[in-house]
């Protein structure tokens, strides 16, 4: 185990190499559902207003900053028993990839962390999912 990931203990990982809080739950077990990029946003906006796990500075992350946390020699169960490459100390059961920035009009960033790879896919994909990341604020 490496302590790049430290838990909080509130439902969120702070990775000690870029200052990002990523939340241990992407948005499946949350929304129960899938997202589109547009339900993705939507589903950002929701849960800042409801202080999602105490903040309220929640987004959508950037394509670097998701591909950082891909780590091929981890796996994590994701649903439908998906194998998915990121830090054990992550929530098992998620989604296998997540949106993640930039877009554009019609389509936008899908990071797999199945295979690795960040494609562009329509912003209508119907079975997306997102992972909310946070900056930690440095006291």
């Amino acid at each position: 185990m490496s302590d790049r990931f430290e838990d909080k203990r509130d439902g969120t990982l702070l990775d000690n190499d870029t200052g990002l809080v990523w939340s241990k739950e992407d948005s499946w077990p949350v929304a129960q559902d899938w997202l589109t990029f547009q339900e993705a946003l939507v589903f950002v906006d929701e849960m800042n207003k409801k202080d999602y796990l105490g903040y309220h500075d929640w987004r959508i992350p950037e394509r670097e900053e998701i591909e950082k946390i891909f780590m091929p020699e981890h796996t994590v169960m994701g649903r439908s028993n998906t194998e998915v490459h990121i830090d054990p100390l992550f929530a098992t059961g998620g989604g296998n990839a997540s949106w993640c920035l930039p877009f554009d009009q019609q389509a936008a960033f899908y990071f797999s962390y199945s295979s690795g790879n960040a494609q562009q896919f329509d912003q209508d994909y119907s079975q997306g999912y997102v992972r909310l990341v946070r900056l930690y604020p440095k006291d």
